[in-house]
């Protein structure tokens, strides 16, 4: 039986609670070494530790700045952990026993575990026991809550919100300028011909010969039995200096002859279709993906910040170098009073 994969990504999207969390202390509890107190709760060295050691091992690394990282990073999810579930309290949101076992036979499927006992052993190879199971899912359902009322039911994704971010960024769904276009291709000779047979080539289109018969008579291209056609081309896609002469035809447009790496080219545009925008309606769900994900980080981030200005957090000096307290808000100075001689002189 291999081991449970970690909880997290059944519940949040967003790392808010592993193998333990923060707590409250309880009268006379024994307990380690305390790093952190935020309101009620505290974060504890073991429990750091225990993040970090978990972290490394969904995600082993040997750098020096990576560990450090690593280690900051399992010390803010603590003290998020630890406010979001002090707000619980305060909002009182509690997980039912009857959600936590809908948690566990959730578990048990997607695990594909029948028995009691093989789940048991499943548990014992993650270092879990049901009870602490139990324990990690209330948690991490409660935090749900907090987040989902606190943060997810502010993200404002309504079809008119959705449409203004779509307006807002319309180039993004930009579809450039395009062509059906048509070509004579002489292939360079090496002997000075080919400019020459460019010329003739040229001097016949633009003497009313049909362009068709010119590509017959004259084309090396691989498009020649169908007549020069190339087919419709984005703006981009040519050569420079076709792209930029074709570009400024009108319809029914032919170049002059235009010298490249792979001989003469005349072209004439049969076709031209304007700068276009992709439908909102075709966009729209690309667009609800992303602000799904970067409104809810976005807001759940401020909120975080709102929540550590808010609190009374003490950070001991091991733990210091490792907690970067929020920014605080910016307190717009008053407007100072005009003076009394200002005021008698404007009098």
């Amino acid at each position: 039986m291999r081991p449970l994969p970690r909880l997290c990504p059944l519940v949040l999207p967003v790392t808010l609670l592993a193998l333990s969390g923060a707590r409250s202390v309880a009268a006379g509890e024994v307990i380690d070494e305390i790093l952190i107190h935020a309101n009620s709760r505290v974060v504890t060295k073991s429990m750091w530790d225990s993040r970090v050691e978990q972290t490394l091992k969904d995600t082993p690394t040997a750098d020096p700045a990576k560990l450090e990282a690593i280690r900051k990073g399992a010390l803010e999810e603590l003290v998020n952990e630890a406010l979001l579930e002090d707000r619980a309290r305060d909002l009182d949101l509690v997980t039912t026993d009857s959600e936590i076992e809908e948690q566990i036979k959730r578990l048990k499927e997607q695990n594909n575990v029948s028995t009691d006992a093989d789940f048991g052993r499943a548990l014992a190879a993650s270092g879990l026991t049901i009870d602490r199971l139990r324990d990690q899912l209330r948690r991490t359902l409660t935090l749900q809550r907090v987040v989902g009322r606190e943060v997810q039911s502010k993200v404002d994704l309504t079809d008119d919100a959705l449409r203004a971010i779509y307006e807002r960024e319309k180039e993004t769904w930009r579809v450039p300028e395009k062509a059906h276009l048509a070509e004579i291709l002489i292939s360079p000779d090496g002997g000075g011909t080919d400019e020459r047979r460019a010329k003739e080539a040229s001097d016949l289109v633009k003497k009313g010969t049909k362009f068709e018969a010119v590509v017959a008579q004259y084309s090396d291209g691989a498009t020649k039995d169908r007549g020069g056609d190339l087919g419709i081309v984005t703006r981009g896609d040519l050569a420079p200096e076709i792209d930029k002469a074709v570009f400024s035809l009108p319809v029914g447009g032919v170049t002059d002859p235009i010298p490249t790496r792979f001989g003469w080219h005349i072209v004439k545009v049969l076709e031209k279709i304007p700068v276009t925008y992709k439908p909102f309606s075709e966009v729209k769900a690309d667009l609800l993906k992303r602000e799904q994900e970067t409104q809810f980080q976005k807001k759940l981030a401020e909120y975080l910040d709102k929540l550590k200005t808010d609190a009374v957090i003490k950070v001991s000096a091991e733990a210091a170098p490792y907690y970067t307290p929020p920014v605080p808000l910016a307190v717009p100075s008053p407007t100072p009073a005009p003076s009394a001689e200002k005021k008698t002189k404007n009098g």
